[in-house]
């Protein structure tokens, strides 16, 4: 069949899109559809799209030829799987970039080629992005190789963050890794073509990571990029009829499919530590341990206790809270965290041990939510929690069912007269404000910090503007909130006399971190517990907030508020004032007294 591009006259292709199909018509008519909308008249024309369908037994062959005028249809008469389906692909593809897609996904307008554009990068072979279920949840961010039980303990490659809010600043870093999904990866068509394209002894699994890791062997980089957001239906493009659908014959081919990547790179790689520690100030997840079988638990705590991000430092808190008043919790992480916070001796103690616990049947549940998105079913058929469950929440809006909780303990005043605006009684809505244990006075000296949002960009933008208008003198110190490759040198040019701290996933370094400091600003949006302004001030250090309702609000008052027009005014002010000292702490102490957990329970 006659190339769409050879078809309309066009000149070079920019880039080759290709797609395999087998059956599910409907999901792949959703994907061309985006595509239609996000490239407009370049599709067909400067980008190309080859579709190989693997032999699909419904509609799927016949709905293609509706798009023959701007597409290349390729039918094949047997199913090749995934691998063959995109070699033939890559075979037929014209562009010196080719873009592997899954045919489940949505893409949004510009998003391919800002991932192209990655591979102009030198020694850059493949780029891959950020992937959201429809939900809002994660299902790709980047892929770490996690040693687990399986194969001898082998080092397995494991979707970063998997289920994960979408939100989370975690999942908007970019770095370069050692693979990301095919699901949706952009590769130099030279690269791909010199290091043999996809292994097609991987049957539908594995065959993405085997080619990122051959490209890397060959000395190239594999970028992950955060900042660009593709939907992913996943599992939808899996067609009727296909053996998958055999629980038996889904396992054969798994374990096939492990045990040829493993015999070809398991003495070739290892867990992803350094990694973590780079990119979040974190580590990878080592197996929960086994749970006893005496049910004793008189509380369960249902939340990232073991992850990173606001909402897991929250769950903490209220862990240690819980024990504070000799209440016996135990605890559930659903799903169990891929990167985890590298916590203080105690704390990881006394978590591995809540995690051995089991749940008494009359137990009390409190869910801490990772992030609006997280949805983790509050009924307590799964766990035997009954209607006395509570939800922490941070967040105005929540994709929990708030008819089945019995009570939601609101971060802030805000959240509550939200919760209360839309309909929920009085009786089940209580403030609570996030619970901050108490620390020694810092002796300051270090002047500012900044808690750094580098993954809003724009925002970002306006804080550095900000800080480059205070005096040179001024003692600059930068927290990113996760990491990003480019931020380097675009410090070193913007604001040279900032010094650049790593990612802190730990709320004990950060409290040593305000300690030295004489004012912390603090801007993350996504920080709706504002934990880390709550404990600068609980170590004597001024903060100021940018989030408008919040907890700081609530505890401080608005003299430790601001927004990004006044941002500068508000820095000076807060370096030419006293350091906060005593009443500040004082102040946090009593507003965020952990103890009074036993009120609401």
């Amino acid at each position: 069949m006659e190339l769409a591009a050879q078809r309309h006259g066009s000149g070079a292709i920019e880039a080759s899109i290709v797609i395999v199909t087998y059956g599910k018509w409907p999901v792949t008519e959703r994907c061309l559809r985006s595509l239609e909308q996000a490239l407009g008249e370049r599709l067909g024309s400067t980008w190309e799209i080859i579709v190989v369908d693997n032999g699909s037994p419904d509609e799927t062959p016949a709905r293609l030829t509706e798009w023959a005028d701007r597409i290349h249809v390729e039918l094949l008469a047997q199913n090749r799987n995934f691998a063959g389906g995109c070699n033939r692909g890559a075979e037929l593809a014209r562009g010196e970039a080719i873009v592997f897609l899954n045919n489940d996904t949505e893409v949004s307008e510009g998003a391919l080629e800002l991932l192209v554009e990655q591979l102009h990068e030198p020694a850059v072979a493949a780029a891959g992005c950020r992937l959201l279920f429809p939900n809002g949840t994660v299902q790709h961010c980047g892929v770490a190789f996690i040693r687990g039980r399986a194969l001898d303990g082998a080092a397995m490659p494991q979707h970063i963050l998997h289920h994960q809010d979408g939100g989370l600043a975690a999942t908007m870093a970019t770095f370069e890794t050692d693979a990301v999904t095919a699901a949706c990866i952009a590769v130099r068509a030279e690269a791909f073509r010199a290091v043999g394209g996809f292994d097609e002894q991987f049957v539908n699994g594995l065959e993405d990571i085997d080619l990122c890791l051959k490209l890397r062997i060959a000395g190239h980089k594999i970028v992950y990029r955060g900042d660009i957001t593709i939907i992913h239906h996943e599992g939808a493009s899996r067609g009727q009829g296909q053996e998958l659908f055999n629980t038996e014959a889904k396992f054969a081919l798994m374990r096939h499919n492990d045990e040829h990547f493993n015999g070809r790179w398991g003495a070739q790689v290892g867990q992803d530590d350094e990694l973590a520690e780079q990119v979040w100030g974190a580590r990878l997840r080592d197996q929960p341990p086994a749970r006893g079988e005496v049910p004793i638990a008189e509380v369960a705590l249902v939340g990232q206790v073991s992850g990173i991000g606001p909402a897991a430092d929250e769950v903490r808190a209220l862990l240690i809270a819980l024990t504070s008043i000799k209440l016996v919790p135990c605890i559930y992480q659903f799903p169990q965290p891929t990167v985890v916070a590298p916590l203080p001796e105690v704390l990881a103690a006394l978590i591995d041990v809540s995690h051995r616990i089991a749940a008494r049947p009359d137990v009390r549940g409190i869910y801490v939510p990772a992030g609006p998105s997280d949805e983790f079913h509050i009924p307590g058929r799964r766990l035997g929690f009954d209607s006395r469950a509570t939800l922490r929440l941070g967040w105005s809006r929540t994709a929990v069912d708030l008819s089945q909780v019995r009570q939601v303990l609101c971060a802030s005043q805000a959240v509550a007269r939200q919760l209360l605006g839309d309909g929920l009684p009085a009786s089940r809505v209580n403030v609570m404000p996030p619970l901050i244990p108490t620390r020694e006075a810092g002796a300051g000296g270090a002047g500012l910090l900044v808690n750094l949002p580098v993954h809003e960009p724009a925002l970002s933008a306006a804080i550095l503007d900000s800080l480059r208008r205070l005096p040179a003198s001024l003692p600059i110190r930068l927290l990113p909130s996760v990491y990003r490759r480019e931020l380097p040198a675009m410090l070193a040019a913007e604001l040279p006399r900032a010094e650049l701290l790593p990612p802190c996933a730990i709320e004990d370094r950060y409290a040593e971190l305000a300690q030295e400091a004489d004012a912390v600003l603090c801007a993350d949006p996504a920080d709706v517990f504002e934990r880390r302004a709550l404990v600068a001030a609980g170590v004597g250090s001024r903060p100021l907030s940018l989030l408008p309702d919040g907890p700081v609000a609530d505890v401080l008052g608005a003299d430790f508020l601001t927004d990004t027009a006044g941002l500068p005014d508000a820095l000076r002010a807060a370096l030419e004032l006293p350091r906060a000292g005593a009443a500040l702490m004082q102040r946090v102490a009593c507003a965020c007294d952990p103890h009074q957990i036993s009120k609401f329970l």
